[in-house]
């Protein structure tokens, strides 16, 4: 099969000259070893083309630029003797004694015959402790579950394929790394959960967090990517140094998919059976090896992609695995390629920001880069917006540096309880007449104007499935008077990114309820270009729980409802209209905490504000008085027709809106 090179040698007099441009064009973005490196590791992302180079001027057809035989995807090698086991509870199910019965059933009809089983099983003990470094990619608010295999290569650290990695990391402005946009107008989060398996329950400690992307190969470099994780107490793969000779048993590990490409059916139910998506471990032998690529014949479906090929005899790393061609060969990058680039990434960043302390070091926003900040224009909507009482909230307000308790942000305020360390209340002006949609950029900060005992920073997010719940969401405050004054609209977007504008939520509220109803507030008010401010908060429980096992955040206690009120003007009269709603998060967030809620499922009301003041403290005075659902009786409203769960936007009334 042609690569995309031979067709162009065969067109092009002046291939040669261009390829060896292309060289020098690499060389030149290559920073150079530091000290102490090997001399070999400055040249590993280029040596590709000298071997394509090479080929050519030996009127070879393909090039170290494809795997040879056009592998494209995971693939089964051999027809017999290369089962993928099942893993349960970190074991390898290679054989059907001592099973559990859900264990027994998924069995059931596969081949689970070998060569090399002696050595397997004397070595098992050392290859499922090194699978336990493997895990899935998991994607959240992503537009699929998992992205496929990783595994932690160093301290800190995760290797995975380019191509999976591209599921969920994108270049910013050509320089650093980042996670894309996913759904419901948030990052995609990526864990790195070993515990993908069948029969097995959740540790959530055991789950890595992938909390940056520090590298991705480019086109033409060996199908890499490496993560930045937080994996306390997890020990990586150690790496082989040299290659290992053909038919050298291995074992790879990893999360095959469903995946029939190319693939004869019957044998990917005789080896693989009918679950995927669940961890394996495939035994095998390396067919061949070179500085470039490392054949295998252990079997592979799509999802293995970043699998770990473990030499069986040592348990050491010998490879990547990245590709396969059916009835072929499976194909990974060498570790020894693998081990040169982490010494060269090694050496040009600062180790200690990968794990340890100083991965917990937050940025601060100085106090003086607020001093512009007007924050919330209570005349915004040409009559004045009474701010709720605070009542006996008031005395528990974090106080501010210059003076008062309100932090002012471009186009919203918040006001900060200092015992819970979490905003207490937040005010936002939207005019969406002046609305502009720009791209999520923004790092969570700490405010250098409350002192750092008054507000919770990352301490509280790191290790567990909480959001960072924005109370203002980022999008609402990013207008300007001119629409063209990006200056403005990008300000007010970072100012979202502070921790004193976030709360702990639930992954999958975030994802649902809560931001179907904020996206439907903000498409209104842009579609019918009208104002609207909106007030949000936590609901703020004696009995709320706090996290366990949460070094540094054990003394904040998580809400379990939040609340949001809408106000505007009506089409009709331009009278004032408040509507009010809440969202529980139930049953969501148990076993996070140390005692197990009472309540039901989450879900999302709209309400009368009476019932807000009830549950908060505070006091909406005559805001309740604009309320579509205000009645004098509040039992009534509790258990009437007056509190209504919201599923869509037609359960929702805002009264500017037209009809």
């Amino acid at each position: 099969m042609p690569t995309a090179l031979g067709k162009l040698r065969g067109r092009d007099t002046h291939f040669t000259e261009a390829l060896e441009r292309a060289r020098d064009v690499l060389d030149h973005f290559t920073p150079p070893g530091a000290a102490g490196t090997e001399a070999g590791d400055a040249g590993f992302v280029t040596f590709e083309l000298d071997e394509a180079m090479a080929g050519l001027d030996r009127g070879e057809e393909e090039s170290a630029f494809a795997t040879r035989g056009g592998a494209a995807v995971e693939a089964i090698v051999r027809s017999t003797l290369r089962p993928s086991f099942y893993m349960s509870r970190d074991r390898i199910l290679s054989a059907r004694e001592g099973l559990s019965d859900i264990a027994r059933q998924l069995m059931e009809g596969m081949d689970l015959d070998f060569d090399d089983r002696d050595l397997f099983e004397a070595q098992r003990m050392l290859v499922e402790t090194r699978a336990m470094a493997a895990g899935r990619l998991n994607l959240f608010n992503g537009f699929r579950e998992y992205a496929g295999t990783g595994w932690l290569v160093d301290d800190g650290i995760a290797v995975t394929n380019r191509h999976v990695a591209e599921l969920f990391a994108r270049r910013w402005m050509g320089e650093d790394w980042e996670f894309q946009e996913g759904q419901f107008d948030r990052r995609i989060e990526v864990r790195l959960n070993p515990l993908e398996q069948i029969d097995t329950p959740e540790d959530p400690t055991r789950a890595a967090f992938v909390t940056g992307i520090l590298w991705v190969a480019g086109s033409g470099e060996p199908d890499m990517a490496f993560l930045k994780v937080h994996a306390p107490g997890a020990e990586p793969v150690p790496l082989a140094a040299d290659l290992p000779g053909a038919e050298t048993p291995i074992s790879v590990i990893g999360y095959p998919e469903r995946d029939p490409r190319d693939n004869p059916r019957h044998l990917i139910v005789s080896f693989f059976g009918d679950r995927f998506g669940v961890k394996r471990c495939a035994p095998g032998r390396v067919m061949r090896a070179d500085a470039w690529m490392l054949e295998h014949d252990a079997s592979t479906l799509g999802g293995n992609s970043g699998s770990v090929v473990i030499a069986t005899e040592t348990g050491e790393a010998v490879g990547l695995h990245f590709a396969g061609a059916a009835q072929e060969r499976n194909v990974a990058v060498p570790s020894s390629t693998v081990a040169a680039a982490l010494r060269r990434l090694k050496s040009q960043i600062a180790m200690p920001a990968l794990g340890g302390v100083a991965a917990d070091a937050e940025i601060e926003t100085s106090r003086a880069d607020f001093a512009d900040r007007e924050g919330f224009d209570r005349a915004f909507l040409g009559v004045e917006t009474a701010l709720p009482g605070l009542g006996a909230w008031q005395a528990d307000l974090a106080p501010v540096a210059d003076g008062g308790t309100e932090l002012r942000y471009v186009h919203f305020s918040v006001w900060q309880s200092a015992s819970r360390k979490l905003p207490l209340l937040t005010a936002v002006n939207i005019d969406g007449a002046r609305l502009r949609r720009v791209p999520r950029r923004g790092t969570w900060r700490l405010d250098g104007r409350l002192d750092r005992a008054h507000q919770a920073g990352n301490e509280l997010y790191r290790s567990n499935p909480l959001d960072k719940g924005h109370m203002v969401r980022r999008l609402d405050p990013c207008w300007a008077e001119d629409i063209n004054d990006e200056a403005t609209i990008l300000k007010a977007q970072a100012d979202t990114f502070h921790y004193t504008n976030s709360a702990p939520q639930h992954e999958q509220l975030n994802q649902r309820d809560w931001v179907g109803l904020e996206d439907y507030i903000l498409d209104a008010s842009e579609e019918y270009g009208f104002k609207v401010s909106v007030l949000t908060g936590p609901v703020f429980r004696d009995d709320d729980r706090r996290l366990k096992n949460q070094p540094g955040a054990e003394d904040i206690a998580i809400p379990r409802e939040f609340w949001k009120v809408a106000v505007m003007r009506r089409a009709d009269d331009g009278a004032l209209s408040a509507t009010g709603y809440v969202l529980s998060h139930g049953e969501i967030i148990k076993g996070l905490t140390e005692a197990e809620f009472v309540l039901g499922a989450y879900e999302t009301y709209q309400v009368p504000l009476a019932l807000i003041e009830g549950a908060t403290g505070l006091d909406f005075g005559r805001l309740k008085e604009a309320d579509p659902l205000h009645v004098a009786d509040m039992h009534e409203a509790a258990f009437g027709r007056q509190v209504m769960r919201v599923r869509g936007p037609g359960d929702l009334t805002l009264a500017a809106t037209p009809r």
